[in-house]
């Protein structure tokens, strides 16, 4: 789901510290495995632990995701959560593309020639290290109004290293 709440997640990104997803009870199928499957189907599905079996039922936290069936919101917090590392890469790609890029309003903000508050590298990198607050609550109101978190997410969905975030956003309802 391509949420416009992720506002809010991308504030605390900056402070995301690494959690531990722990494991839940198995689906209906996979009892005594980590999950079970998210889906039914007539496939096999493996937790660890166990063994989903056919037409097995909805996943458990640790399962095939852990945020499925939570509300809207507490289920983007949670593959945050859950993906810290894609949420880090999701939050270069917001800030590269609703702060860096040449035709986004934020860009004044963020791509400075000072490097105290450079956000935008040269090489198409961005800097979340350097402080500007200014460029940050730019992004955050760019990606919840303009047109550039569609290409944030189009990007994740495509890089290897952010693709199970969107896919946990797309099963949030």
């Amino acid at each position: 789901m391509k949420a416009l709440g992720f506002a809010a997640i991308l504030v605390s990104v900056c402070a995301l510290a690494a959690c531990t997803v722990t494991s839940g009870e198995g689906g209906t199928g996979g009892e005594g495995g980590e999950g079970g499957s998210t889906s039914s189907s007539s496939s096999t599905t493996s937790g660890t632990g166990g063994e989903g079996g056919e037409d097995s039922g909805t996943g458990g936290e640790g399962g095939g995701n852990e945020c499925t069936g939570l509300e809207t919101t507490a289920c983007m917090t949670c593959c945050s959560e859950a993906h810290p590392s894609e949420t880090e890469a999701f939050n270069a790609l917001n800030f590269l593309h609703c702060g860096c890029a040449a035709e986004i309003r934020c860009a004044a903000l963020c791509d400075t020639m000072d490097p105290t508050t450079d956000v935008c590298g040269d090489d198409g990198e961005v800097n979340l290290e350097v402080n500007n607050t200014d460029c940050e609550l730019c992004v955050i109101e760019e990606s919840e109004t303009g047109p550039c978190y569609d290409d944030v997410y189009t990007a994740c969905e495509a890089a290897e290293g952010c693709q199970a975030l969107t896919a946990c956003f797309n099963s949030c309802e």
